[in-house]
């Protein structure tokens, strides 16, 4: 959201940080394609309901929380549980990676000074940040050891220390 924001209404956006961001997917049918499992995910958040999903979820590879200490699990579920199966679905029907345009042609466009940060321990997210990044005359990519997709959660020091470095903190 952050990225069409700065590329359909640029006069709001004084600097852009993209965490762990896509520019969309480039391919028309491999979008259609992640349409139609961002469905199924939403109708399966549906069925069995917000803490079923996020039994899940954060077991998953993506949002996986299990080498984190017990308090920042707690914590990062007691804020994820305030959500509702119709908006986490809503959400993915929305806006998920599925229904987003595919803007990766024009983020060279872009004339505000880019961020991007990935997780070292998330590849496809390193390598798609780092390619935004060269891609903008004033971008930057920040590789945050040891993170992964989270990169808030698992390394909120090294998160901060880099929007610092950028200027935002």
């Amino acid at each position: 959201m952050a990225l069409l924001t700065a590329m359909e209404h640029p006069h709001l956006v004084e600097r852009l940080v993209l965490i762990s961001a896509s520019p969309g997917i480039a391919d028309g049918e491999a979008r259609a394609q992640r349409r139609e499992r961002d469905e199924r995910l939403a109708e399966h958040i549906e069925t069995v309901g917000v803490d079923a999903f996020l039994d899940e979820w954060l077991a998953g590879p993506i949002a996986g929380t299990s080498h984190l200490d017990d308090n920042a699990r707690r914590r990062d579920r007691s804020i994820r549980s305030v959500n509702t199966a119709t908006g986490l679905a809503t959400a993915l029907r929305g806006i998920g990676q599925g229904a987003q345009p595919y803007v990766g042609d024009r983020i060279g466009d872009l004339r505000v000074p880019l961020l991007t940060v990935s997780g070292s321990d998330d590849a496809a997210y390193t390598r798609r940040a780092r390619e935004m990044a060269d891609t903008v005359p004033s971008g930057s990519h920040v590789s945050i050891d040891g993170a992964g997709h989270n990169v808030l959660l698992d390394a909120p020091d090294a998160l901060v220390a880099a929007l610092a470095d950028f200027g935002i903190v």
